[in-house]
C-alpha cells in the first residue's frame, strides 16, 4: 500500500469554489456536492465568513490539532480536528463518534460562536476526490509508479490508487485528528467499477498519513475500450460515491 506522499497536494486540487455562502455552510470535502452528508471520521469544509481568522493549518505531523488561529469547530458539540481554517473556508475531520442524523456545526473564534450551520451525518457516504469541476472531473489519483494521474495516464492492468472520505468505520477503529499508521481495511464491503466494468479491489481503508482520508487500491480491467478519460466510482456497503475519471493509455 503506497501513500500519498504530499497532502498540500490533495487540498490544492480539491479545493472548491464558487460555492454560494450563507452564515456557514458544511459540505463533504471531497465530491463537489453541497447537498452531500458526511461520515464520521470524514473530511468536512465549512464555509461562511469567519472574522479575524488568520490561515493556518495542521503541519501534518502528529495528532491534528482541534485549535488554530484561535479556531475551533464543534459537531454535536465536540471539538473537531483541523486541517485548515481561514477567514472564509475551514477543513475538519468529522468526529468519530458523531451520530447519525442531522447534527449542529459551530465555529468559535476567541470562544465566541461566530457562525452555526446544521450537517446530515450517514454511517458511510463515500466521496471521490476530485481535482476540478471540468466536465471529466478527474480523479485525484495515483498511478502504480505514483505519478500523477492526471499528468501521465495509467497503463491498462496496473493498480492505481483512489483516494476518498466518508468510507465508514474501520479496523482498527480510526481514532479522532490521528493518522491510521499503517493498513486499516474498512469495515463495510467497498467495490469499484470502471467504465462498465468492475475493477479487482486490493485494499480500501485508512490512508496511513492523513487522517479522514480513505485510499482505494484497485486493478484497472485490461480491456481494450478503456482508453481516454474513463469514468471511475466507488461503493461502500451498496452506497454510490460520485463518478470521477481516470486516464488510461
Amino acid at each position: 500500500m503506497r501513500a500519498f506522499a504530499n497532502f498540500a497536494a490533495i487540498l490544492s486540487l480539491s479545493a472548491l469554489s464558487g460555492l454560494a455562502q450563507s452564515s456557514l455552510a458544511v459540505i463533504n470535502y471531497s465530491g463537489f456536492n453541497p447537498l452531500a452528508p458526511v461520515a464520521p471520521a470524514s473530511i468536512a469544509s465549512a464555509y461562511g465568513t469567519f472574522t479575524g481568522v488568520a490561515t493556518a493549518s495542521w503541519g501534518g505531523t502528529g495528532t491534528m490539532p482541534r485549535e488554530l488561529s484561535s479556531t475551533r469547530v464543534r459537531v454535536a458539540g465536540v471539538d473537531a480536528p483541523l486541517y485548515f481554517v481561514s477567514a472564509s473556508q475551514i477543513n475538519f475531520n468529522i468526529p468519530v463518534a458523531t451520530p447519525v442524523g442531522r447534527q449542529t456545526v459551530d465555529v468559535t473564534v476567541g470562544g465566541s460562536v461566530v457562525a452555526s450551520g446544521s450537517v446530515n451525518v450517514f454511517d458511510a457516504f463515500p466521496a471521490l476526490a476530485a481535482s476540478n469541476t471540468t466536465a471529466t472531473r478527474p480523479g485525484i489519483i495515483l498511478n502504480q509508479d505514483n505519478a500523477i494521474n492526471v499528468q501521465t495516464p495509467a497503463a491498462r492492468g496496473s493498480i492505481i490508487q483512489l483516494y476518498a472520505t466518508g468510507c465508514g468505520a474501520t479496523t482498527p477503529p480510526a481514532l479522532d485528528g490521528t493518522p491510521a499508521g499503517g493498513v486499516a481495511p474498512t469495515v463495510a464491503p467497498v467495490k469499484a467499477y470502471v467504465s462498465v466494468d468492475e475493477a479487482v479491489v486490493q485494499y480500501a481503508g485508512g490512508q496511513p498519513q492523513f487522517p479522514g482520508i480513505c485510499q482505494v487500491n484497485i486493478q484497472l480491467p485490461d480491456r481494450t475500450y478503456i482508453t481516454g478519460d474513463v469514468p471511475v466510482f466507488i461503493t461502500v456497503n451498496g452506497v454510490n460515491s460520485n463518478t470521477v475519471s481516470v486516464r488510461v493509455q
